[in-house]
């Protein structure tokens, strides 16, 4: 393994540690967010209209896994609603699976690309590239992390406390039971020329976007952040998934490596 992929490894093990302590906390999610985002801000900037150095592949995959463990412990979505708002609500109560293309950029540039799909039982798997996948199994009580490049697996343990908050996207969740009344924006049209109904409300204290058809459909999600933090959800509800994609074994062919203490 090359000196990235243990500086990868350290950051992952950091992000595990944050998850077992499992904090709940609105303000400590936001802070950890604020640090991260920081960090990236650090990075060189373009000079005379050059291009932006990419972030280290290690940086960047590191920074996904540390938000990821942010994501899961997010905070409530204040209160909202209406006929056709309810609609998209029980699509996304009835489907087993959803998937989720995630885009994250700060003052507009992208920052980061990903796939996450969490099941009904809140199995949780995110995707950053070709590189690193993180599978948090709350029933398993455990987490997978797979580098890809390296070939090399780790299952690290849960507490049973961080177990039961890993499996819980508090904004999904929020937004399934979301009640009251939501801000109905102009409907748009997208490229197909289908119509697409838009609400606003807030998530977490911050501005956010819901997007569906007109039959209720949901098509995506935009939320604010910290620090200039935009985060873009594209939904697919009930897609086909390859056999074993949510599972928490080491698959054929990844070394077992040793949990990080």
């Amino acid at each position: 393994m090359n000196r990235h992929d243990h500086e990868l490894s350290a950051l992952l093990a950091d992000a595990v540690r944050a998850a077992q302590a499992a904090p709940a906390d609105a303000d400590a999610a936001d802070a950890a967010q604020a640090r991260l985002l920081e960090r990236l801000r650090a990075q060189p900037r373009p000079v005379g209209g050059a291009r932006r150095p990419a972030l280290p592949r290690w940086l960047a995959a590191g920074a996904f896994a540390a938000l990821a463990v942010v994501a899961v412990l997010a905070v409530p979505l204040l209160p909202g609603g209406g006929d056709a708002f309810a609609a998209v609500q029980q699509r996304l109560r009835e489907a087993a699976v959803l998937d989720l293309r995630v885009v994250q950029r700060i003052d507009g540039q992208v920052l980061q690309t990903s796939r996450t799909v969490v099941d009904r039982r809140g199995v949780l798997r995110t995707d950053v590239g070709a590189q690193l996948s993180v599978i948090v199994d709350p029933p398993r009580r455990r987490v997978l992390t797979l580098l890809h490049d390296a070939r090399e697996a780790r299952v690290v343990p849960l507490s049973a406390q961080a177990a039961a908050a890993a499996g819980d996207l508090g904004w999904l969740r929020e937004l399934r039971d979301f009640q009251g009344r939501a801000e109905r924006l102009p409907d748009q049209r997208d490229r197909d020329g289908r119509t697409v109904r838009r609400w606003s409300l807030r998530l977490g204290g911050t501005p956010a976007e819901v997007w569906a058809d007109a039959a209720g459909l949901p098509l995506r999600l935009r939320r604010a952040g910290p620090g200039g933090l935009q985060i873009d959800y594209r939904f697919t509800l009930d897609p086909p998934l390859a056999p074993g994609w949510l599972s928490s074994e080491p698959p054929p062919g990844y070394a077992l490596a040793d949990a990080p203490r």
